[in-house]
């Protein structure tokens, strides 16, 4: 079931700007020059199976590239089989996180995961010592 936002906190849907904003800030902080990004996106591309570009060409070119990580582009936008070889080459989340903070939800690493797995399990252990107690208390 859909969250309804409040008349105060409403999110935009268009994300493009954002989007590509954080891809190039995802890409700044990945530790790679954007060249090297550019030939670790084709290489798992290529090892993956994931043909990143129409036509003939098999690679992305650096100019592909900057026009997909430059926020004032409206037109050329990485397409969906791409992201996930542009995320794996970057490891950055926040590319994800904007795509999704419009609905409320959060990108959680393997860690953070784990975490939450773990709070969960150790509230469900109070609950079930609260329930044994009043249990015993009963008897």
């Amino acid at each position: 079931m859909p969250r309804q936002l409040g008349l105060f906190n409403q999110l935009t849907l268009n994300v493009l700007r954002d989007f590509k904003a954080a891809m190039a800030k995802d890409a700044e902080e990945s530790g790679l020059s954007r060249e090297e990004l550019c030939d670790q996106m084709n290489l798992l591309a290529e090892r993956h199976g994931v043909r990143l570009v129409k036509g003939t060409g098999q690679n992305i070119t650096m100019a592909t590239l900057e026009k997909w990580l430059n926020p004032e582009d409206k037109e050329r936008v990485i397409p969906v089989k791409g992201l996930p070889v542009f995320l794996a080459a970057t490891g950055g989340i926040r590319t994800m996180q904007v795509l999704v903070a419009p609905l409320g939800w959060q990108v959680i690493d393997e860690r953070q995961a784990r975490r939450l797995e773990l709070a969960e399990l150790e509230d469900d252990i109070k609950e079930k010592k609260a329930r044994i107690r009043k249990l015993a208390a009963d008897l």
